[in-house]
């Protein structure tokens, strides 16, 4: 039986050296001890570069954690209950994230379908809209992917409907992904169909043949909170 899946995206910032160091230890142990939890279906702890993302340089401060469940009341005893979060969580100053449905999507992440079978929620004109863009890059094609960046991405923050984005990955340099939210499907739809700095970028992707693996995701805001102080529950 097809199942409605529940996302949950969180960011965290860390301040002090300390802490951001500590905070970087934290992604080799969750390489080592996958996140587990009742009703948790997938879980990857992610690095951010520097500026908005879109960089080789990492951002140290700040890092996300991207989540599928099988229903939002299991999503809601785990942040509530988990000692792992809550001592990941509790150091951090700051947070911020959204919860979501998958609208829809294609490819995999690490070999899996992450949303196969499932029941896709339907956009309303005024919803939000999350995107999650996620590759493997062949280190052959590293260079010159990376010099490509720069200048498809440098526009991004001069775009009045892109409300959040933030360069993200598992491993620097070859697994990579990007988290942003748009204010609604239609400002989405211009940027990825009619921008023409992004259809240089997907025509330089399939010339060069830049990833072994890539996934695209669209999601349903259901709620979404601007960057505020943690506090531990």
């Amino acid at each position: 039986m097809a199942k409605s899946y529940f996302i949950t995206v969180r960011f965290l910032q860390w301040q002090g050296r300390g802490k951001q160091w500590r905070a970087f230890g934290s992604m080799g142990f969750a390489l080592r001890e996958p996140w587990k939890a009742p009703g948790l279906r997938f879980a990857k702890q992610l690095g951010s570069g520097a500026g908005e993302g879109f960089s080789i340089w990492p951002d140290f401060s700040t890092y996300a954690w991207f989540a599928i469940w099988d229903s939002p009341e299991e999503a809601e005893d785990f942040f509530a209950t988990s000692a792992r979060w809550k001592e990941w969580r509790g150091s951090a100053q700051l947070e911020w994230g959204w919860d979501a449905l998958p609208v829809r999507g294609h490819g995999s992440w690490g070999g899996i379908d992450l949303f196969e079978g499932s029941v896709l929620a339907t956009l309303e004109p005024q919803d939000e809209v999350a995107v999650l863009t996620r590759a493997r890059i062949r280190w052959s094609q590293a260079p010159r992917f990376w010099w490509n960046v720069p200048g498809a991405s440098k526009h991004l923050n001069r775009l009045p409907d892109l409300l959040f984005s933030k360069g993200v990955g598992e491993l620097p340099l070859v697994e990579q992904a990007t988290l942003s939210v748009w204010r609604n499907a239609e400002a989405l739809d211009d940027f990825a169909y009619r921008s023409r700095q992004h259809s240089s970028m997907i025509r330089k992707t399939r010339d060069f043949k830049w990833y072994s693996e890539e996934m695209f995701l669209r999601m349903k805001v259901l709620q979404r909170w601007e960057p505020s102080p943690t506090f531990i529950l």
